[in-house]
Formats: structure tokens, sequence, C-alpha cells
């Protein structure tokens, strides 16, 4: 096998032929452990807000329905992909076997979270829930198989479970920001979820100025308590006519960079028309439509560099637990 597809877990691909493991219809969740992977003990699945919002709603908001959902969907698969959203989530488990083959492996018995999506990684569910419906961290019991080129990390030590987990589900937001944001210019962020707040933490340490633009009036007065920006402003975002002007009426101008962490679709369009005609939009969101935001930027005459938000970034998470330990106050609201 070329070294290139060496660790990337395409030997467990069942279906379609030639395919990776994310783009495989269904891939092979069965004992062993193959030279080029870990296995994980799973006792948590953090699921996707994206993927969690078009389960809960169409399963009525029920856990037991929830639950079953994605006890169906890793049956049928061998993975937590959501056959509407494509997206998965991450995992929280116990390193109980590593492949001969795994460069620098990490000890049998480490504690480690997958940073790679569960929409890739060979899972089997032997127990599911508990389900909170309105949290998307569920407890479970399982099995995974993580291929070494996959990202994961350590949970670390002294950080709360359940904080680490929700802050390594979304850290390449702060990450991007991080990078991007231009000291003294504004960046404006679409959504006030968990990615959200740490998108505007990372422009505030960046010496940019935030601000938030969410449908949800108790998403923008936390953000506004949590000190992360100075504006916000309320607005359905798929309304790009009244998203606009809720923008307006609160002083929001222009923004030098947007970030999109919501879990609506359509919401491409507002993204442009509030930033800069020169600005870079992150499109963070897996309920994006890059054919939409292409075709509603050329049709406005906006030359903005559209940035695909990857969920890797090479720091695994580690400035996102940076800003959490810095500020107790955006951690506890990260897991509220």
């Amino acid at each position: 096998m070329s070294d290139r597809l060496a660790g990337i877990g395409i030997g467990r691909v069942l279906e379609p032929p030639g395919a990776l493991p994310q783009q495989a219809i269904r891939v092979d969740a069965a004992d062993p452990v193959r030279d080029d992977e870990l296995r994980i003990e799973v006792d948590a699945l953090h699921v996707d807000g994206t993927s969690f919002r078009q389960i809960r709603e169409a399963a009525g908001g029920s856990p037991v329905g929830i639950a079953e959902r994605i006890r169906a969907i890793v049956a049928e698969r061998g993975k937590l992909q959501n056959p509407v959203t494509g997206s998965g989530g991450v995992l929280v488990g116990t390193v109980s076997a590593v492949g001969d083959a795994v460069p620098s492996p990490p000890p049998l018995g480490t504690r480690v979270v997958s940073i790679a999506s569960l929409s890739l990684t060979p899972l089997r569910l032997d127990a599911i829930g508990p389900v909170d419906p309105l949290d998307a961290s569920i407890p479970c019991r399982g099995v995974a198989f993580l291929p070494y080129r996959a990202p994961w990390t350590a949970l670390p030590a002294g950080v709360d479970e359940a904080l680490a987990l929700a802050a390594l589900d979304v850290y390449g937001a702060a990450s991007h920001v991080r990078a991007l944001a231009p000291r003294g210019g504004r960046v404006l962020v679409l959504g006030g979820g968990q990615a959200g707040l740490l998108a505007l933490a990372a422009a505030r340490d960046a010496g940019a100025e935030g601000a938030l633009l969410d449908v949800d009036a108790a998403a923008c007065a936390r953000a506004a308590r949590l000190g992360l920006c100075a504006r916000s402003a309320v607005a359905d975002l798929r309304d790009v006519p009244a998203a606009v002007a809720a923008a307006e009426a609160a002083g929001i101008g222009p923004a030098d960079l947007t970030v999109v962490v919501v879990t609506a679709t359509g919401c491409e369009a507002t993204a442009v028309l509030l930033t800069r005609l020169d600005g870079t939009i992150v499109f963070f969101s897996m309920a994006t439509s890059f054919t939409a935001a292409a075709l509603v930027s050329e049709g406005v005459g906006s030359e903005a560099r559209l940035l695909v938000g990857s969920g890797y970034a090479p720091d695994r998470g580690a400035y996102a637990l940076e800003l959490l330990a810095r500020d107790p106050a955006l951690a506890a609201a990260l897991t509220a």
C-alpha cells in the first residue's frame, strides 16, 4: 500500500470500493484491532451540533427516539455519520489496544478524545443513553477503531471531562480565529453556541472587536455578560433583509472576518452581505452549502475569501483549552 494511504483506515471500508472512510456508506467496526489503528473503549459521544439538532427534531425531542436513531445509524453504517447532514461528532474513551504499526502510540489506559470526526471512525455500540435532548454529549458503551493518522488528544489532567469534550469538538473555531483575526479589526460571529463562544473568545484574545448575531436573545445576552462582544443583535440569519437590518441597527459594521458557526441551513447570504468586500469568511458550520456561498458571493460582487473551516488544527485543541483555563466563567458557560 502507498504510504499516502497508510494509517487512514481505508482497509475497513466496505462500501463503496475505493472510498475513504468518511466518504464510505459502510465501514467494518469488528475486532480485532489492525496494525495501523488504536482500539478505544468508548464511554461518551459528543454529537456534532448540526447533526444533533436534526436528529432531535426528527425524533420530536424524545430522548428514547434520539438514542434509537443514533443506535440505528451506527448499526447500519458502522460509524456515526448522520445521513442527512453528513456529519458526526467526537468520542471519548480509553485506549485498550494498539496496532504494531502505530508510531508513537499512547500507553494502554490513556483517556483520549478523537478529534477526528465520528463520520469516519469505525464504531459499534453496545448501549447508549440516557439522552438529554438539550445536551449533545451522550453516555454510551462501545468500541471504536481510530487509524493512527486520524487526530486525537489525551484528555488533559485536571480538566472537567464534559468541558474538555465540548471544547475539543469545536476547538478549530478558536484556532482559526486566532490565525485570521486582524488586531484592531472587526470579527463577526454568526451563532452563539459553543463554537461561537470560543470564536468570540479568540477574537478578544487577538485584540479584535467581536460582534454576535444569533436568533436566540439569551445567547446574545450570555456573550455580552461574558465580555466577549461589544455589540450583538437578535435575528433569524435565514431572513437576509431582517438580519442585515438588525446588524445595522446594533451598529455592527461590515466585518473584516466573519465566522459562521450556526447549526441552521440557509445563512450563507447573510454572512456574505455582512462582510467587507475584501474580507474573509470562515464557514465552520456543517450546515453550510458551499455552492450557495460561492454563488451568493459572485452575485453580489464580493471578493471576500471564502474558507472552509476544517475541524482540525495543529494545536489539537490546546489553544481552546488555554482560553477556558484563563476564563472560568467562559468554561462554565460552555457546558451550561
